[in-house]
């Protein structure tokens, strides 16, 4: 992994990214804020036999609480796995670019709630089941109904007016539902018969039928799919240089490609002392895992990072789902299935706001700041090929010119292949 700070100088830049935040240890929620959250998060009539979230909810909209265990977690992941994020960090506070606000202190908030429910998720079915219910009955309440594709799709590019959100939201719902479906089962394989069940009874779609007949591994061309389609984004709208880290993150999956197997585990920050977490494990479940580098991993999040910054808005409710301590300090293997589902509460977090007619654009110099980003990623790019899939950068940049000289179209031909 490559390093261009020492461990004391990497929680410096932390705790001065902290300050210029206007952020301290001591920090602690606000409940007026946390009732607003609740009610855009549209959980303000969720209900949860999950004895413990049931408490998380009542205390966080009657009483502060201390963010510093969270706060801690993310700073123990920062510093131990991801050195192009402090990189980042060193040139922005020399740029200036981190700032005080409103909408940073809303994100923290949000970011709270969103590493518990993503925790809850990970670790206990049950609960898993209760909240895909809850947002599935709100979507239908905004005329989404995603066991229906096109409509679905329509419904949603006529809510959002974007494609790229639209595709990537309807592109992972479908995970959740093989999550939801295998996770629960002893050895992860659903009866002869069954998906088809479920497919004409109307409860899964047709690709979350196709999906429900392969295994796991089948989820890593899903997980291209998806790479690339933040990949073609950013590159069409000029951010070619934080591309390459989407063509090396998607191509390293097609020549490397990870072993996936569903495990018996808990999955929970590393190196924590919160007894949040152990609270919420109901027992050891199925879970997703996918043997990745944390290199891999690593990259993945400053990628998205940057591309976040260069095309996205509501980032109050978009960055906290890489930077929740369940994906920024989580074991390598547990960061995609971890990871999936944070980006389906966000990616439904965000389609409720805009159903309500809401958006918050980000900072002014988001521009300035995601082309810079994207210069310190390739750097982590070239270096990833080379450890894992033995190429130099000039390989590297040859397989990614000849990928985005006809962007689209190598992106459908991805999803055809996909889909027979």
């Amino acid at each position: 992994m490559t390093k261009t700070h020492t461990k004391k100088q990497s929680e410096a830049i932390f705790e001065k990214s902290m300050a210029a935040f206007g952020l301290h240890k001591d920090l602690k929620t606000d409940p007026l804020i946390m009732q607003d959250i609740i009610k855009e998060l549209k959980l303000a009539d969720f209900k949860t036999k999950n004895k413990r979230m049931e408490k998380f909810f009542k205390d966080i909209v009657s009483k502060p609480q201390k963010l510093q265990p969270m706060f801690e977690n993310i700073k123990k992941g920062i510093i131990s796995k991801h050195p192009a994020i402090v990189e980042f960090a060193d040139l922005a506070l020399r740029k200036r670019w981190f700032g005080q606000s409103e909408y940073i202190i809303r994100s923290v908030h949000v970011m709270y709630v969103l590493e518990a429910l993503t925790a809850a998720m990970c670790n206990s079915h049950n609960f898993f089941i209760e909240l895909q219910d809850h947002y599935k009955t709100k979507e239908q309440e905004h005329n989404i109904n995603s066991t229906h594709l096109a409509s679905s799709f329509l419904r949603a590019v006529g809510i959002s007016h974007e494609l790229f959100g639209t595709i990537k939201y309807l592109s992972v719902d479908p995970a959740m539902i093989y999550f939801r479906t295998q996770r629960n089962l002893v050895d992860a394989k659903l009866k002869n018969g069954e998906a088809e069940k479920l497919f004409k009874e109307k409860k899964i779609n047709h690709l979350e039928y196709k999906l429900l007949l392969r295994n796991l591994s089948y989820a890593n061309e899903l997980l291209r799919i998806n790479i690339y389609e933040a990949g073609v984004t950013e590159y069409k709208k000029g951010f070619v240089v934080n591309a390459i880290s989407a063509f090396e993150l998607s191509e390293n999956i097609r020549i490397n490609p990870p072993r996936t197997l569903f495990k018996r585990k808990s999955v929970i920050p590393e190196n924590n002392t919160n007894i949040f977490y152990k609270s919420i494990v109901q027992k050891d479940y199925l879970f997703p895992v996918f043997e990745f580098s944390q290199e891999w991993v690593s990259l993945y999040i400053t990628w998205n990072m940057a591309f976040i910054l260069s095309d996205l808005s509501d980032l109050d409710l978009i960055f906290p789902n890489l930077l929740i301590p369940s994906i920024i300090n989580t074991e390598s293997e547990n960061f995609i299935g971890a990871r999936a589902i944070s980006l389906w509460l966000t990616l439904n977090h965000v389609l409720f706001r805009k159903c309500d007619r809401k958006k918050i654009s980000g900072p002014a110099e988001k521009t300035e700041m995601a082309k810079a980003w994207g210069k310190i990623n390739q750097k982590y790019a070239f270096n990833l090929a080379k450890r894992e899939t033995h190429e130099d950068s000039k390989e590297l940049m040859k397989g990614c010119n000849s990928f985005f000289s006809h962007p689209i179209f190598n992106l459908f031909k991805l999803v055809k292949i996909f889909l027979d």
